[in-house]
């Protein structure tokens, strides 16, 4: 119980240490001089994200001790190959050892990552560790027990089956605490030269960011090489790098802090579906791009919920706030039972990567597609393309169980009515589904997907199959909440 202690006060302090320093110098010290490096220009981690990771760490950080005792106890016993002279197999051999750790360490990650992100998985483990979209140096730590226990696990075989020296662990393990650090960062300190081989090769800050926001996709630890070959890579990591680069004169946003927003209205779209129309005094709420989504605070029952909600209404068009909510957990059913105008709700300014800006001289094919309540971002980027990029042609493909559970029926049909560029399709389960013939178009069409999991799996197939370019397909990726175990995690 002593190692225990010991070796748990000795890892946290470093651990909590490094965290610290590196949080002090980027996001304090040098945070105003690195404004325009900030992946994220909407800063979302604030004290009480912080306070939560470095709990989750101290947590973590005690099946990690666990697990260094149980290689110890297995060295002391003969079982490992791991010795203490460093340099007893010669220089030349240490330096090759780290780099076959390394590599294991980038191969494993990869692949239990990918596998954690497993719907049937995630949820109970993974989704801990994403609850922080904006990362910083704390995330670095924040994992689930479990997780923290399965990423290191890969170690133990191998110090069974070739001669490691403590050292050279010990290194490739400060190593993998550096490369950690600076994928959470949360700022892009890697030189713009880093696009061009062999440097591009690596996993940067922005690379790692966007796995926060975008989730399906950036799953390597130190190299960008499996998700290259696996096909994993997210297409905008290469262009929001250039981008960040080329930035002046930006701004940070305050995305901290939770501020007060009144219903105005409630309106039922269908039988499982509501709107919450909300007027906001702040004017910074107004600022968002069509497809972007609120994080929002309520308390049903005692209880504090935070979920996030795309937005129905639609920038420089409406007047209000609009989510649109489909009937299935708590927060949902305290809207559609007991929500009354007048009430209050805590939400940040709108974020989100899944986003469309129009552009008026822009002649563009787009084909949008949409599955059930996946409408609601989709619907917000049709108003903006047909209202501020005329000249491009939309199609909506839109997939539902039953005709009754179709969102803005009367207000799609009255946009094709109004806009001849504008063509909409419904499918109904059952009796036709969107097929790849559906999604035969010209080279440089651009596509919109919003739905389920299994929409969004059959589009990327049937598109893949017609060779379209990944550059010119968005998704929206929801992840589920995290779930705890009984309350302890």
């Amino acid at each position: 119980m002593q190692d225990f202690l010991k070796n748990y006060v000795s890892g946290f302090s470093s651990s909590l240490f490094s965290m610290g320093f590196a949080y002090l110098i980027v996001w304090f010290l040098l945070g105003r001089w690195l404004q325009n490096r900030k992946v994220q220009l909407s800063k979302r981690a604030g004290w009480q994200q912080i306070k939560d990771e470095v709990i989750t760490a101290a947590i973590a950080l005690l099946g990690n001790t666990a697990f260094i005792l149980v290689i110890f106890y297995c060295r002391d016993n003969g079982l490992t190959k791991l010795y203490v002279e460093t340099g007893k197999y010669g220089m030349s051999y240490e330096i090759l050892t780290a780099i076959v750790l390394v590599l294991v360490s980038d191969t494993w990650f990869y692949w239990l990552h990918r596998w954690m992100h497993h719907p049937k998985v995630y949820k109970y483990v993974h989704a801990l560790h994403h609850r922080s979209l904006d990362v910083n140096p704390f995330t670095s730590t924040s994992f689930h027990v479990i997780e923290s226990l399965l990423l290191t696990l890969w170690i133990l075989p191998l110090v069974m089956i070739m001669p490691i020296s403590a050292g050279t662990l010990g290194v490739v393990q400060a190593i993998g605490l550096l490369n950690n650090l600076k994928s959470h960062l949360g700022y892009e300190l890697f030189p713009q030269f880093f696009r061009f081989f062999p440097f591009n090769m690596l996993v940067t800050a922005t690379n790692h960011s966007l796995h926060h926001t975008q989730y399906n996709g950036n799953y390597g630890l130190f190299f960008r090489f499996w998700d290259i070959v696996c096909g994993t890579e997210l297409t905008a990591t290469t262009p929001l790098f250039t981008e960040i680069h080329a930035r002046k004169n930006e701004s940070v946003i305050d995305n901290t802090k939770y501020k007060i927003l009144i219903i105005s209205k409630l309106e039922k779209e269908t039988n499982d579906t509501i709107s919450l129309y909300f007027q906001p005094e702040d004017k910074n709420f107004y600022q968002y791009l069509a497809g972007q989504h609120l994080t929002i605070r309520v308390k049903v029952k005692g209880k504090t919920h935070h979920r996030c909600f795309s937005l129905s209404s639609s920038p420089n068009l409406d007047d209000f706030l609009r989510i649109t909510v489909k009937l299935k957990g708590e927060v949902s059913h305290y809207f559609f039972e007991e929500a009354k105008v007048g009430d209050t709700i805590e939400a940040l300014y709108p974020a989100g990567d899944f986003h469309l800006t129009p552009v008026a001289t822009a002649a563009k094919n787009y084909v949008i597609i949409a599955g059930g309540s996946g409408i609601t971002p989709i619907y917000s980027m049709i108003q903006q393309i047909l209202h501020f990029e005329p000249q491009s042609r939309v199609t909506l493909l839109y997939a539902n169980r039953a005709a009754e559970n179709i969102i803005f029926k009367q207000e799609l049909e009255q946009l094709q009515k109004s806009y001849s560029q504008f063509h909409y399709v419904d499918f109904i389960s059952g009796q036709k589904r969107i097929s790849i013939e559906d999604l035969r178009q010209n080279a440089d069409t651009q596509f919109y997907i919003c739905g389920s999991d299994a929409l969004k799996a059959g589009m990327e197939a049937h598109l893949k199959a017609l060779n379209v370019n990944k550059m010119n397909i968005r998704m929206e990726h929801y992840a589920d909440g995290y779930v705890p175990w009984l309350g302890l995690f």
